[in-house]
């Protein structure tokens, strides 16, 4: 790891230790004065994201802290999430929420160097790092998880899409408004998304983690992908930290096999003018084709409360597919998705990454 990126900078300066289960509150603050959030939201979210994980022992640490003059500057979160491949369960260690106060970022490779030694125990992920944290990944020798270097936007109601490419190129409210409306009815013409939308009675929702554990009870993928057990569902869906979660159970045509879709919804835009919603799994893991049958199911249930559905971890022929009935692929600075594997616990092929993987759409 010879990147200057990774070369620690007035270390003295700091120091740098694990974040006992006490020092949450502390994190909590520090990351809401670094990304704009309350306290209390971001402390909520910490103690389940931590706290509350099912895959979490007592040897797994919460996390990094960087002190300097008596406050926390800087910090990177360990996320433990269990993996099946087959039937052996493996455990990686996901980060999260790496931040570091801007006085002090020359400190960064530092903090992920120290979250980068539990390699030598645990495969390492991430799923939400921006360009210099990609960086950092790709020096330590990570490799990009597939499908994570983008993301695919089909837009349902052009208006406040069409608004939010104005402000990107012009940065005038006005200007934008006025694009939105008019230039979205061009779009909405040029760009039309071409997908059957007549499935809707294959999509039923799911009310418990037992509902959704029993329907893919007994799958077993050829894939390394995530150990989806009753316990991890629970938490992940049904826990009340995100009332936008649902997760429904669709209909196969040609098969008893069930497919469980678990989605979330999100603002977005400069306004928080773009209603999505982000499909989170699917699983098991389907072809192009039935994928189309999802989304059209999906589409039709919230076509007049959303904007544009959000894909993220798509194979190229999905993606393929999917920009030819009219998806937009959005290109992100850098892969927001990373897995290290030092310890040689992982399938050197065949991995299936899902959005609800990590932190990335938490």
């Amino acid at each position: 790891m010879t990147s200057p990126q990774l070369i620690p900078q007035n270390c003295a300066s700091a120091e740098l230790a694990p974040i006992p289960e006490t020092g949450i509150i502390h994190v909590a603050r520090f990351i809401a004065a670094q990304s704009g959030r309350t306290g209390a939201e971001v402390e909520a979210r910490l103690r389940w994201l931590l706290l509350e994980n099912p895959a979490r022992t007592l040897e797994h640490p919460l996390g990094f802290g960087l002190h300097a003059g008596g406050k926390l500057v800087g910090c990177i979160l360990c996320c433990p999430q269990a993996f099946q491949h087959r039937n052996e369960k493996i455990v990686l260690m996901g980060s999260s929420s790496f931040y570091v106060d801007e006085s002090y970022r020359g400190q960064g490779g530092r903090i992920f160097l120290r979250y980068c030694r539990l390699a030598k125990r645990w495969p390492l992920f991430g799923t939400s790092a921006n360009p210099d944290a990609a960086a950092l990944w790709k020096a330590a020798g990570a490799e990009p998880i597939p499908g994570s270097d983008g993301e695919l936007f089909g837009i349902l109601n052009w208006p406040p899409v069409a608004e939010e490419f104005a402000h990107r190129r012009t940065s005038n409210r006005f200007v934008s408004r006025l694009v939105g409306g008019y230039g979205s009815k061009f779009a909405t013409l040029l760009h039309p998304l071409k997908i059957d939308r007549r499935s809707v009675a294959t999509l039923q929702p799911l009310t418990s983690s037992k509902q959704m554990s029993d329907r893919i009870s007994g799958i077993r993928s050829e894939k390394l992908t995530a150990l989806r057990d009753r316990l991890y569902i629970h938490w992940r869906y049904f826990s009340d930290q995100d009332p936008s979660v649902e997760a429904l159970v669709f209909r196969r045509e040609c098969s008893s096999e069930n497919v469980v879709v678990t989605v979330n919804r999100r603002m977005r835009g400069y306004r928080s003018q773009i209603r999505t919603l982000n499909v989170l799994d699917v699983y098991p893991e389907i072809s192009a084709q039935e994928y189309l049958k999802v989304l059209g199911a999906l589409i039709a249930r919230c076509l007049d409360s959303v904007d544009a559905i959000v894909l993220r971890n798509q194979n190229p022929e999905n993606r393929k597919t999917f920009c030819d009935q009219g998806f937009h692929w959005r290109a992100f600075d850098a892969p927001g998705g990373w897995l290290l594997d030092r310890t040689r616990q992982l399938p050197g092929t065949g991995r299936y990454f899902v959005p609800a993987d990590g932190d990335g759409l938490i």
